[in-house]
């Protein structure tokens, strides 16, 4: 009898330090898990949102390359983005000299200036900046602590025959209150929007922390940036001596982190909840069988051999397993808690099949947003058109489309915030809307106009989405587009030259807000008439971004060359899109992509419609 008792018991106490011990080490992956996920989800916010503030600065950025000074192309951007505060250039002619401001361009006259004291006033210093971002290249400071943010873009100016080449810095100030405001959302985190510095950018709210390393040594902070992997999660150990369930997810622009910290003592506070409670019952247990042993031997060993050949079920994996209570006294109680606790496994486990019942619903929304496309090669008035589209997850955020609407031809291409279901449900919201204004007689920025509303009225501003759409009219050749800050198509003239850099040329003309920023916003178009022969291609960010197995990105450079590469001969169409496609496939040799991948491209063939 002593034998069996002691035997029980230390069974029962064993399954109870296992459950605790699993129990407490899912929790800890739950909490990386959750963290990881909306480290990964910021990190794709800022990216996008940081290249699109830096991205509307661009033709600023070029004018004043091409003309030493800003001019007409400014004051449209500037006037046009009322994100942007200002820009202002700095440039030197050689290594050994220091920088000199050279021109500004400012949405409202003055604003440089005032903001200019701000920063001296925060100890910003503008030289020491300058000659940072001369190495680094490129820098994202928040130097106010507010939504501002202050982005620092070297270039190397190519030089005109006869002179050097000159260096220049531009600073541009922009106002990221979507982005700021998404940080400052309270969650069960503190998430942080750090640099390769340690500087943070944004934060959780009610934070007056200005550098990581008030939180965490630099040591530890020099460590999680040396990490190669893009994100991951580890335990670090805090400055004040608590320990964090840390998730990292790096950012594709500037050298940028987000790092999301969960107190561990807090995460683990139901796991201390649950030993206290798995000791009480371990001691009623203990208890129990002492009395009824003592009480009634036979039926106390009836009982706990009932209950021990229970629990190795559980051991087992029968989870289902309920043992029969037969009495009201101590062992019919441990019979019941007994029920209960297979009862929570078993629901534990539940959840589980739960979560893989939702990644195959995910795989099915797969199979169903797929239908939103359209034939990847298609053969429409004058025009040949064929495409390519890959998901960076089970469900992207990109979408592409044609149709042909009397003798107009209309050519979408859209990027959503991210990507994933949420981005999966705009891109819906879009086509559905597009399968109705298809119906309507309008132009490419009156198309605009009403797919923005219907963009708001579905996110009502929490997730965006860049478009560029474009008609082209059968009759006349000419080709109308307008655009919502989404990266600008390139039109390939044909040429009986070798193709080169010189015949890309951007359809930059009009850039307007992203969709879905704001209801009313009345969007503008432009046009430009089409020769037999000349070919657009249209695309998305998540292209230049591919990256390599070592975390290389393609980048705008080896994107312009397989570009051209893919069209050097004008081939057909489809035959472009498939070397360009082979092209970047090659370079990202099977790893995973961090964005959607989607391009297509139209090419005018004379004498066909």
């Amino acid at each position: 009898m002593s034998l069996l008792f002691i035997v029980s018991m230390c069974i029962l106490l064993l399954y109870l330090v296992v459950a605790i011990k699993v129990f407490q080490k899912d929790k800890i992956a739950y909490v990386f898990e959750s963290s990881s996920a909306v480290a990964k989800t910021l990190s794709a916010q800022a990216t996008t949102d940081l290249n699109a503030a830096l991205g509307a600065g661009k033709p600023i950025m070029q004018e004043f390359l091409n003309t030493r000074s800003f001019g007409p192309v400014s004051e449209a951007v500037t006037q046009s983005d009322t994100k942007l505060d200002w820009i202002v250039a700095y440039g030197r002619a050689g290594v050994q000299f220091g920088f000199d401001k050279k021109s500004v361009a400012e949405r409202i006259a003055g604003t440089f200036d005032n903001d200019h004291k701000d920063l001296i006033n925060s100890r910003f210093e503008i030289a020491k900046v300058l000659a940072e971002v001369s190495q680094k290249g490129r820098m994202v400071i928040n130097p106010y602590g507010d939504d501002r943010v202050i982005f620092a873009e070297r270039v190397v100016r190519d030089p005109s025959p006869g002179e050097a080449g000159e260096e220049v810095v531009f600073l541009v100030q922009s106002r990221l209150a979507e982005l700021a405001g998404t940080f400052r959302t309270p969650t069960g985190a503190e998430v942080y929007l750090v640099n390769d510095a340690g500087k943070i950018l944004f934060g959780s709210p009610g934070q007056d922390i200005q550098q990581m390393t008030e939180i965490i040594d630099a040591q530890t902070f020099a460590e999680l940036q040396e990490t190669k992997t893009s994100d991951f999660t580890r335990e670090i150990k805090a400055i004040d001596g608590n320990v964090w369930l840390a998730s990292v997810a790096k950012s594709g622009f500037g050298n940028l982190a987000v790092i999301s910290l969960v107190d561990k003592k807090q995460a683990l506070a139901a796991v201390q909840d649950l030993i206290r409670m798995s000791l009480i019952l371990a001691v009623l247990l203990i208890s129990g069988v002492v009395i009824v042993g003592i009480v009634a031997s036979k039926s106390l060993t009836s009982a706990l051999t009932e209950l021990f050949n229970a629990t190795r079920k559980v051991a087992e994996g029968h989870f289902e397993i309920r043992v029969e209570v037969k009495s009201t006294d101590e062992i019919g109680s441990l019979a019941n808690s007994f029920n209960a606790m297979a009862g929570e496994v078993s629901r534990l486990m539940l959840a589980t099949a739960e979560k893989a019942r939702m990644e195959s619903e995910l795989k099915t929304a797969k199979t169903v947003q797929e239908t939103l496309f359209p034939a990847p090669e298609a053969m429409i008035g004058d025009l040949h058109v064929s495409g390519f589209y890959e998901p960076a997850s089970e469900c992207g955020g990109d979408w592409w489309h044609y149709c042909e609407v009397g003798n107009k031809i209309f050519l979408w291409i859209g990027d959503a915030t991210g990507h994933g279901a949420p981005a999966a449900l705009i891109t819906s919201a879009a086509k559905s809307a597009a399968t109705i204004i298809e119906r309507l007689d309008v132009d490419a920025a009156q198309a605009l106009d009403l797919l923005n509303r219907a963009i708001y009225d579905v996110s009502k501003g929490r997730i965006m989405m860049t478009f560029f759409l474009g008609c082209y009219d059968c009759t006349t050749h000419i080709f109308s587009y307008s655009n919502a800050s989404h990266e600008a198509p390139f039109l390939i003239r044909k040429s009986d030259e070798p193709l080169k850099k010189k015949h890309l040329i951007p359809l930059n003309e009009v850039n307007n807000p992203r969709l879905g920023q704001d209801r009313e916003t009345v969007y503008s178009q432009t046009q430009i008439a089409l020769a037999p022969g000349d070919r657009i291609l249209f695309y998305t960010d998540g292209i230049p971004d591919i990256q390599d197995p070592q975390k290389n990105s393609w980048g705008e450079r080896e994107f312009i060359k397989g570009i051209i590469e893919a069209n050097k001969d004008y081939q057909p169409v489809d035959q472009s899109v498939r070397l360009l496609a082979e092209n970047f496939q090659n370079y990202r040799q099977k790893a995973p992509l961090i964005d959607d991948i989607t391009f297509f491209m139209c090419h005018y063939v004379e004498g066909v419609s």
